[in-house]
């Protein structure tokens, strides 16, 4: 490991990097995570409101060019009151500065966000930037005399304060007020825009329009930089468009002296990331350009159109689709389905020849997947996850919709076991396709309908005794996971169980950090089958 000393406030932080607010490490689980990383020396938290906000719909993300995105989260976070409950909870290292980025639509707002954090944060970003919002962000940024009392009140507490800045807006005249306001640095910059991006003639994003990142504003970045070093010499963090040391050099020149980077992690696991910034730091420093075969060249962002060919109601709240192609996939990914202006959701693949999915009817989005008909078009992207590769005699461990992710194992390997619950009969999907596969299949219905009454990890023990399985998937509700976890670990090494939860996820690229595990592994780029101490 490279070992360097940098210093940021009189606080000598680990390294020179950071990864931009709303950016993976979204969850304070992930940023526990992210703060194993030695070249990240600054924490950049998610942008943090006064109360809570789900944010858009999705899709929040779409790939328009290699390397480049376009995004409209919506400014989604818990709330200050459950965000300092969640940071009280983690601990981080003294090497690192923690930068609490937080946005308002106005003076007060803004001050009583960051007092409330005021105790765990070491510095405070101003997010006065974010293009695609109709009360905060860029609209905020527009009134200079706004963000000069804003940063002003922040600064009055006593703590660093930095302000993130917008491309779309006067950039000598935004910083003329930011100084006014006795900044203590900048981040600069945010995305670029808001633009709209379209496919097949449809706005991709829920929101329609929202903000450029990644190497098609790296020009512009480094425009921006050189425009703000041109009239202070307050410390800077270079966001946009960095992926390379050269990259890197050229913030340097520009007047940068810290570094954010962002969208070239895009479809990169844990393991990767670390392995990245590692190589990053050591091309920095020695000329090298080894970083670069980290990065992700194919996203699987493209969608393909699919039409309806059969569908069947299981139950009053879960159907089964079969599309009119087949897909290329392994067992265990899953796929986002999309209905344009309506949104998309992520689905496992029940089955690829041809694509089928079983669909649970929960929300608005699931609602109108339900109302298909034949010949209907759906919009497919994907695959994404990883596969497991168990070998020996497995056992299947699903439960409700978690069924749907396990049937192609089933298909891919000849000697299996499945244990299969739900709550009722009509509710243990197409059960009787693993009945065709498998060596045997379990079955366990909460009232009794049919095959065992109670839960699934009520019969376990015996399943597995009875089996003598060598290797462990499981698949369904996190309570279920984690029971099933529990009593295999009783008979099995934790490298012979592999298991999916149900969590939410949004971009299937590990950019949002939605899907995070309570140890800080996003699902959709570390799973979405896990190890049990990922869990």
């Amino acid at each position: 490991m490279i070992v360097d000393t940098y210093k940021l406030f009189g606080k000598e932080i680990s390294g020179p990097f950071t990864i931009p607010s709303g950016i993976i490490a979204t969850k304070t689980s992930v940023l526990k995570k992210i703060a194993e990383i030695p070249e990240i020396g600054i924490l950049t938290t998610k942008s943090i409101g006064l109360e809570p906000r789900k944010g858009n719909r999705e899709p929040i993300l779409t790939q328009y060019a290699p390397f480049s995105f376009i995004n409209a989260v919506g400014l989604t976070n818990p709330g200050v009151k459950e965000f300092a409950k969640k940071l009280s909870k983690i601990s981080i290292p003294e090497n690192k500065l923690l930068l609490v980025s937080i946005f308002g639509s106005n003076e007060q707002e803004f001050r009583e966000i960051a007092e409330t954090l005021y105790d765990w944060a070491d510095g405070f970003e101003i997010n006065i930037s974010c293009p695609h919002s109709e009360r905060y962000g860029q609209v905020v940024g527009q009134d200079e005399q706004l963000v000069e009392s804003i940063t002003n009140s922040i600064v009055s507490l006593k703590k660093p304060v930095f302000v993130k800045i917008s491309p779309n807006l006067n950039i000598k005249e935004t910083i003329k007020y930011v100084l006014r306001g006795r900044a203590s640095g900048i981040t600069a910059i945010n995305t670029k825009g808001p633009e709209l991006y379209l496919h097949d003639g449809y706005p991709v994003l829920s929101n329609k329009v929202g903000g450029v990142s990644g190497k098609a504003i790296l020009k512009l970045g480094l425009r921006c930089i050189e425009e703000v070093r041109s009239v202070t010499d307050l410390p800077i963090i270079a966001c946009g468009g960095i992926s390379t040391a050269q990259d890197i050099e050229k913030y340097r020149e520009a007047g940068a002296n810290f570094f954010g980077i962002g969208s070239a992690l895009a479809g990169m696991n844990t393991k990767e990331i670390k392995q990245y910034f590692r190589e990053l730091l050591r091309d920095v420093e020695q000329k090298t350009n080894n970083a670069p075969g980290f990065l992700k060249k194919r996203l699987n962002m493209e969608y393909r159109k699919f039409r309806v060919k059969e569908r069947e109601d299981l139950a009053k709240d879960l159907f089964f689709l079969k599309l009119d192609k087949n897909i290329t996939v392994k067992p265990g990914q899953f796929v986002f389905a999309w209905l344009p202006g309506k949104g998309e959701k992520p689905f496992s693949v029940f089955n690829d020849k041809p694509l089928s999915l079983l669909i649970q009817r929960k929300g608005y989005l699931t609602g109108e997947l339900s109302k298909l008909k034949i010949d209907d078009a759906v919009y497919i992207r994907g695959p994404y996850g990883n596969s497991p590769k168990p070998k020996g005699k497995i056992l299947l461990v699903g439960g409700g919709t978690g069924i749907a992710a396990l049937y192609l194992f089933a298909k891919r390997n000849e000697n299996t076991i499945a244990l299969l619950g739900a709550k009722d009969k009509s509710h243990l999907g197409n059960y009787w396709e693993f009945e065709k596969l498998c060596k045997r299949v379990y079955l366990a219905t909460e009232n009794g309908e049919i095959g065992y009454g109670g839960l699934l990890t009520d019969i376990l023990d015996e399943v597995i005794k009875t089996t003598q399985p060598e290797y462990c998937i499981n698949c369904g509700p996190e309570p279920m996971v984690k029971a099933a976890i529990l009593k295999q670990k009783e008979y099995l090494g934790p490298e012979k169980i592999c298991s999916s939860i149900e969590l939410l996820t949004k971009c299937g690229l590990g950019l949002c950090g939605s899907c995070a595990t309570t140890n800080g592994y996003r699902s959709c780029v570390d799973g979405t089958f896990l190890w049990p101490e990922q869990i």
